[in-house]
């Protein structure tokens, strides 16, 4: 079978916000870009590391379509709604994408 070839496209692709499982609508309703979900039990122990390093990939799958400056943005709003109700989440998060040169901001 011969593969097909990738149709062109005027825009290039971007990965939207929406698309993120850590941005969401929080309990006030508002815009969110750091909510945990509502399942505390998948916050707990290793399951947090694992949902941090989660968040991390989606993080920097973000910045690798989106560039850098688009990412340093959301980093910078992910960290104004830190820290979450789950303290291991956010230290895997930010362990994880530090090693990959996203240092946390001084803000």
């Amino acid at each position: 079978m011969t593969p097909v070839p990738p149709q062109s496209s005027a825009t290039p692709a971007r990965l939207p916000l929406a698309k993120l499982p850590f941005v969401g609508l929080r309990r006030d309703g508002a815009l969110g870009h750091w909510v945990m979900p509502a399942d505390s039990g998948m916050a707990v122990g290793t399951a947090a590391i694992g949902l941090g390093r989660t968040y991390a990939a989606w993080f920097l799958l973000y910045a690798e379509i989106n560039g850098r400056d688009a990412a340093r943005t959301l980093l910078d709003n992910i960290e104004r709604e830190m820290p979450s109700r789950y303290p291991a989440v956010d230290r895997a998060f930010l362990g994880e994408i530090a090693g990959r040169g996203f240092a946390q901001s001084a803000a």
